[in-house]
C-alpha cells in the first residue's frame, strides 16, 4: 500500500466481500443518518453504519458499492466494516 492511502475491508459473516488498497478517501452513511468522510491519517474510530452506499476514490474517480448495516473501525489507515450480510 502506498503511504498516505487507505486500505478498505468489508467483511460479512460469509467472508470478505470487498478489499481495496491505495484509496484516497471514502464516505459512508452512519446509523444516525449522517455521513462521515475518511481520509488517510484519520483518528481511530468505531461507529455503526447504516444500509447504503459506500463512496470511495481510488485515483480513477469516485466509485460506490452498497453495504449493509454494520460496525466501522478506523485505525492506522485501515478501514474495516463488519456487515450483517
Amino acid at each position: 500500500m502506498k503511504p498516505g492511502r487507505l486500505r478498505i475491508e468489508v467483511l460479512s459473516v460469509s467472508g470478505t466481500t470487498l478489499e481495496l488498497e491505495n484509496v484516497h478517501s471514502l464516505q459512508v452513511l452512519l446509523e444516525d443518518g449522517s455521513s462521515i468522510g475518511i481520509l488517510p491519517g484519520h483518528a481511530p474510530l468505531i461507529g455503526a453504519t447504516a444500509d447504503g452506499l459506500l463512496f470511495y476514490n481510488d485515483g480513477d474517480g469516485k466509485k460506490s458499492v452498497y453495504i449493509n448495516e454494520g460496525v466501522l473501525t478506523v485505525r492506522d489507515n485501515l478501514v474495516s466494516i463488519l456487515t450483517t450480510h
